[in-house]
């Protein structure tokens, strides 16, 4: 299975179908008149001229999100805050909140875990999700785990190129003119961006658990 085969599906829909809104709240794109004499014509000319300016933006939006390390994609979805893999030891230890397993199962099985954890809040992070690594490296092939992973993949790159769009989006209209800046586009890829970040966030965390899960649970 590859993971990554959102990159040729959902991921440049997403961008394609963003870069027509822009171009639509810009009126680079428009209807109007289409009935008027030779409005045909004019509609192919600005469709032909709003695609080749569309393959542009989404050509440099690839090309950013390949410059964009995963540490700096971290940041982009969950800001300051630790990822769940840091913290997934002792969320669980006081509350699961997941229908597979429940606390005391975590407990038991990972007692060891529990014992040594660091008591500074940055050291816990990282042994926290170093101890959460060496799960996913035994269950990583698992069809359950590639499925999670996928999906949290998926979402944090959705995040990622929405975020490099409203950033080129700024430099196009500001910096080099060549759109009009128009508050609705940024609100919109604002939204949209906020959406895709709670997104990830949600499968990122469904995708630590269902590691624990295929841990404590094993396949027989």
């Amino acid at each position: 299975m590859n993971i990554k085969d959102y990159r040729e599906k959902e991921l440049k829909t997403l961008v394609i179908a963003n870069i027509l809104v822009i171009l639509c709240l810009n009126e680079l794109i428009t209807f109007e008149g289409i009935l008027e004499e030779n409005s045909y014509m004019k509609l192919l000319v600005t469709i032909i001229n709003s695609g080749l300016f569309a393959a542009i933006i989404y050509t440099m939006v690839t090309v950013f999100d390949c410059m964009i390390s995963s540490k700096l994609k971290r940041y982009i979805v969950f800001w300051w805050f630790p990822m769940p893999g840091e913290t997934i030891f002792s969320d669980i230890k006081t509350d699961a909140k997941d229908e597979r397993f429940t606390s005391a199962e975590a407990i038991e099985a990972y007692q060891d875990i529990y014992n040594n954890l660091p008591s500074g809040k940055k050291a816990c992070h990282q042994y926290e999700n170093s101890k959460w690594h060496e799960l996913l490296r035994q269950h990583e092939s698992e069809t359950k785990v590639l499925v999670a992973h996928r999906d949290y993949l998926m979402c944090r790159d959705m995040a990622t190129v929405i975020g490099v769009m409203l950033f080129l989006y700024t430099i196009f209209s500001f910096a080099m003119k060549l759109i009009t800046f128009d508050k609705k586009a940024v609100i919109y890829l604002g939204a949209v961006y906020f959406v895709c970040m709670i997104a990830a966030r949600a499968k990122s965390k469904r995708f630590v658990k269902t590691v624990i899960v295929c841990d404590l649970h094993p396949q027989k």
